[in-house]
């Protein structure tokens, strides 16, 4: 009995692996191959840095407001979490554009980040160690 069932397990597991390798008649598979399917982790100095030498640069906080009462980094944009996947593709209309994503500690922005892969944006970095970080090494803040 347990040999059967490891037989059409095997079965199982080949034909969804078939499945995944099926061509795409759609054209679009060498534009596919090509973007990303993570984000980049970052430090907060290489953050601000990069920041600061690229005007195009969006930088997302996806803290709750009430998180933000001591402030966020300097030119912030405010996407909570749980609103996040509805806007971002309102608020971060260039897909190519550098994205810098932060939190308190750095776990909601790696889902955050991974989110904006998922939709298709193509340079997206998640800020190691979040606000928290970014505190410790005295980078400038903006007040609510």
């Amino acid at each position: 009995m347990s040999r059967r069932i490891v037989l059409m397990t095997l079965l199982l597991v080949l034909v969804v692996a078939l499945a995944a390798c099926g061509s795409d008649d759609g054209g679009d598979s060498a534009r596919e191959a090509a973007a990303p399917t993570t984000f980049e982790t970052i430090d907060v100095q290489t953050a601000h840095n990069q920041i600061g030498e690229n005007d195009q640069a969006v930088f997302v906080d996806v803290r709750n407001p009430d998180e933000t009462v001591g402030g966020y980094p300097a030119g912030a944009i405010l996407i909570p979490l749980p609103e996040f996947a509805q806007r971002a593709p309102q608020e971060l209309t260039d897909k190519n554009a550098a994205i810098y994503v932060i939190c308190n500690s750095g776990n909601r922005s790696a889902v955050a980040s991974q989110t904006l892969i998922d939709l298709g944006y193509t340079h997206v970095y998640n800020v190691d160690g979040g606000i928290q970080a970014w505190r410790a090494a005295s980078l400038p803040e903006s007040r609510p």
